[in-house]
């Protein structure tokens, strides 16, 4: 149960809240972004931070804004006049600074933009907040997630998208525009019941693991109909179908299954008995633990391509040699010959010291059957492989649950079939999403090469993975850097025939 200030009505037939609110750009040049309070989207729990966990970025001059400072976040007035409130609140600052911070996350000069004008790694990713500074982490407000899109050694902050930013307050018992007050301004008293960042109703759920979803939680008059819409991921974006099942979506109590980690953006709209709709949007958030690192791709029912993570213990060649992956494949990289419940080949399952998980980890996925069997989740492991026989238009996930910190893993995709492909990487350290890699506009020219049955054909290295784990054996986060060819700052490292790290 959430508890805030309740506004009383003196008149309950003029009470009628605002609904859409608009972010309005004031610098010349600028554009509007008009968003409603049923937006989806998605989110952190963490707090901001650089996009690589290396600390704070050195603060360039990205202009300085007027003395009086004003922002674009404007929720409209949700007061009436014929409402009274019935206890004091006094909102938050918005805290609202002449110039941006690099490094943070956020729209220090409220401006519209996160992080605009700061230098960033490309292909990196990092925890973004698309608000007024003083109101992330408030009320129904949520983070988002940007990436640093280009081409060269630096690069810029994308848009920061997928979070939960201040909107119009409604009659849902939470606080929509994020300052510190539930409902201000408004005749409420309903039925609707929204969760926030941290509600008790709406925990942390796990990959392949059912997610319950429970409408009289947040709703408890009289309902005519019930709805429920999930939006995932970056690979949601470009696979054709998507990476979580979905049940009972048109009932009070629904469930969904997800594949990967990340953010999940839920909405439930539910039509009372008097014909009226109402919303609430909120975060998911799906935590595996450890590095897990995700493959997808747009051409993933016609083309095969193959995930691969290297040992962090060597810098062995991928294959022994340039024949195809089926014959020299090697155990220097956890791939789809060493890593999935059944074992394929002669040298066994791979092994770099971790301590296998518990069954619950790995029993609902793809491979269930095989992990129940075995009685664990083996340290490392392919969960999902998408090899056009077994299973088409899926992503593919490598995961090591308990690294250990300080250890540097490689990251490589292997192109099977040699035909066109683009194929994207997300990194997800601790359950926080931290790199993006050849996601558009920044997609992969040419991934073509020698079918991988007389050859190892093309390979992407994409990026080298360092993890930070804590004493407790948590992922706290890791660094990202993405790999260039030679001593090239910028490119791809995209090689054909040559197996060498």
């Amino acid at each position: 149960m959430r508890f805030g200030w309740i506004v009383g009505c003196l008149v309950a037939a003029a009470c009628a809240p605002t609904t859409e609110v608009t972010f309005t750009r004031l610098d010349a040049g600028s554009r509007a972004d008009v968003r409603s309070t049923t937006d989806l989207g998605s989110s952190r729990d963490a707090p901001p931070n650089t996009a690589t966990d290396r600390g704070p970025v050195a603060t360039p001059d990205v202009g300085t804004a007027p003395t009086d400072v004003v922002s674009v976040y404007d929720t409209g007035s949700a007061g009436d006049a014929e409402c009274a409130m019935t206890g004091a609140c006094t909102p938050r600052p918005e805290g609202c600074a002449a110039r941006e911070t690099c490094g943070n996350g956020l729209d220090d000069n409220c401006n519209g933009m996160a992080d605009d004008g700061c230098p960033c790694i490309p292909g990196t990713a990092q925890d973004c907040f698309l608000g007024p500074p003083g109101r992330q982490g408030v009320g129904q407000c949520r983070n988002g997630s940007q990436r640093c899109e280009g081409s060269g050694e630096f690069g810029t902050w994308s848009a920061c998208t997928m979070g939960i930013s201040p909107s119009a307050e409604i009659c849902d018992s939470l606080d929509n525009n994020c300052d510190g007050c539930v409902d201000e301004g408004l005749c409420c008293g309903g039925a609707l019941n929204c969760p926030g960042p941290g509600d008790p109703r709406v925990p942390d759920g796990a990959p392949f693991t059912l997610y319950p979803l429970r409408g009289e939680r947040f709703f408890t008059g009289e309902v005519r109909s019930w709805s429920w819409t999930i939006t995932g991921g970056p690979c949601d974006t470009i696979l054709p179908r998507p990476t979580f099942e979905s049940i009972g979506l048109d009932t009070r109590d629904g469930a969904f299954r997800p594949s990967l980690s990340g953010d999940y953006t839920v909405t439930l709209t539910v039509v009372d008995g008097a014909g009226m709709s109402h919303s609430c949007t909120f975060i998911v958030h799906i935590a595996g633990p450890g590095l897990r690192v995700e493959l997808c791709w747009d051409t993933s029912t016609t083309v095969d391509l193959d995930l691969y993570l290297h040992s962090p213990m060597n810098t062995d060649p991928w294959f022994s040699s340039p024949a195809g992956p089926l014959t020299s494949v090697t155990q220097a990289s956890c791939n789809w010959s060493n890593c999935e419940d059944h074992i394929r080949g002669s040298m066994g399952r791979i092994s770099w010291g971790y301590a296998n998980t518990p069954v619950a980890n790995c029993m609902n996925g793809p491979f269930g059957p095989g992990w129940s069997a075995l009685g664990y989740c083996a340290n490392p492991r392919l969960d999902i492989d998408n090899n056009l026989s077994k299973a088409s238009g899926v992503p593919e996930n490598v995961n090591v649950d308990n690294p250990r910190d300080g250890e540097h893993f490689r990251v490589m995709v292997q192109n099977f079939s040699g035909t066109a492909a683009h194929p994207m990487i997300n990194v997800y350290c601790g359950g926080h999403l931290r790199g993006v890699l050849g996601a558009a506009p920044d997609t992969l020219p040419d991934f073509t090469g020698p079918n991988g049955s007389g050859s190892v054909g093309a390979m992407w290295r994409v990026a080298d993975v360092a993890v930070r784990v804590n004493a407790a054996g948590e992922t706290t986060g890791c660094d990202v850097t993405p790999l260039h060819p030679g001593a090239a700052t910028s490119g791809y490292f995209v090689t054909r025939s040559d197996p060498s790290y």
